[in-house]
């Protein structure tokens, strides 16, 4: 499927931002497993789970503590494509400090619902069903963590956590940022990040 077909498929008549991957990074996707997802600059939590009809336990008229980042810039990233986070009872600071040693980055709540509609456009079906994940970029409150996944219902479900917490059902998922503001023969030679194991 062509980019621009992908972004209208989930956005309507969202405009279109230029991908920052190359050609090269993007058809490698299909041998790392990993998904390109696009978050439009400016769309609103509440907007993403009404445009992928994804029911949650937030009440985002009254939510006023979760953080996200990059909120006014079209953002094109990779992430991992498995059904189950990584690093499962490993805590949030743990898996943090792996991802920043990598160069790569966390999920905040617009990017991991960006996420999941590309994923369930791709699969057909939710990721991380009875399956937490921490959003390692953004915030909750002043120094908490937030910690989502789908229940037994399939309802999104939100909590504000201690990111030195860990459990059997709780994980991680990274993000790979685009090393180039722009694309021609000179950046086009930088190497993106990768998840290491």
């Amino acid at each position: 499927m062509k980019l621009e077909e992908y972004v209208k498929n989930l956005y309507g008549t969202q405009d279109f931002f230029p991908c920052l991957f190359t050609e090269q990074e993007i058809t490698e996707l299909g041998k790392t497993d990993e998904l390109l997802v696009y978050l439009p600059a400016n769309i609103s939590m509440a907007e993403l789970c009404d445009r992928f009809k994804i029911k949650t336990n937030i009440n985002f008229e009254n939510e006023t503590l979760i953080r996200n980042v990059m909120t006014n810039e079209n953002q094109w990233f990779i992430a991992d494509g498995s059904e189950f986070p990584e690093l499962i009872n490993k805590s949030g600071r743990y898996a943090k400090r792996i991802y920043e040693n990598q160069g790569l980055f966390g999920m905040d709540f617009r990017r991991y619902l960006a996420f999941v509609g590309t994923f369930q456009n791709k699969f057909g079906k939710f990721p991380d069903q009875q399956y937490w994940t921490y959003l390692l970029s953004g915030s909750y409150d002043r120094s908490g963590t937030s910690i989502i996944g789908f229940d037994k219902n399939k309802i999104l479900s939100h909590h504000g956590w201690i990111d030195d917490f860990k459990k059997q059902f709780v994980g991680s998922r990274y993000v790979v940022i685009p090393p180039r503001i722009e694309i021609n023969s000179e950046t086009e030679k930088l190497k993106r990040a990768y998840r290491t194991k």
